[in-house]
């Protein structure tokens, strides 16, 4: 099976083809906010790689969150569009899952990912995801560092751990404080999840639990916008 990877969730974009769980080209660029300008030209660009057309891609899968909002709608808007215009199956995967699938580590320790959410808040999962165990301690959520690192390390029990994401670095004082880990030490400097870790969710997710509907399938923002709308009713004019 040949699957277009795409992940837009944070300033760190990747787009990957794989096949069969392995992939085959790969495609990462930093943008600031702006990857609705860029992302169709790096789906052909890995395309081309891959020495491939729109028409050989069988599955298309996206990251859907979280991350930062207009990243994940443009991933998002982008990855459904392909898939219906192609009639292909849609899969949305978890940022926090496979960038703690990213980790090179142990099968039975707990990954922890920390992805910042802005505002000091923290958006945090922990799995174990061994060959023989795939295992979710703590489901994604959002909050601040004094609430979300108590319940992860309620959570872990006397597993060994290890951390990845930029938001163990932006909290490491927190970090070592309620999970007693060294940021320095255990965490790993992952901006973004691999296009392999990537690669390898989207087609255990479609192997295990098969594809999502595309017409339902929405980004996982998990904490609230910051738009709000206007707290009394604007009055219109109607004279001239």
């Amino acid at each position: 099976m040949t699957t277009l990877c795409i992940d837009t969730a944070t300033d760190v974009g990747t787009v990957a083809i794989a096949r069969d769980g392995v992939v085959t080209a790969a495609v990462t660029w930093r943008s600031s906010s702006r990857h609705g300008e860029d992302l169709f030209g790096h789906i052909d660009a890995a395309l081309n790689q891959a020495r491939l057309a729109r028409s050989d891609i069988a599955l298309v899968g996206v990251d859907i969150g979280p991350g930062k909002f207009t990243s994940l709608r443009v991933g998002l808007g982008t990855a459904k569009g392909l898939a219906l215009g192609l009639g292909l199956p849609i899969v949305g995967v978890s940022s926090l899952r496979v960038l703690a699938r990213s980790i090179t580590t142990d099968d039975e320790v707990a990954r922890i990912a920390l992805m910042n959410a802005y505002r000091g808040d923290l958006f945090a999962a922990a799995y174990v995801l061994g060959s023989d165990i795939q295992q979710e301690l703590v489901p994604p959520t959002f909050g601040p560092p004094e609430e979300v690192l108590p319940r992860i390390h309620d959570a872990i029990g006397e597993r060994r751990i290890a951390l990845c994401g930029e938001g163990a670095k932006t909290h490491a004082a927190a970090v070592e404080a309620f999970l007693g880990a060294r940021v320095g030490d255990s965490a790993e400097p992952l901006e973004a999840p691999s296009a392999s870790a990537i690669a390898f969710e989207i087609e255990h997710v479609m192997r295990t639990r098969g594809p999502d509907d595309l017409a339902s399938l929405e980004p996982q923002y998990l904490r609230p916008s910051d738009a709000r709308l206007p707290q009394r009713v604007l009055g219109v004019s109607t004279t001239s």
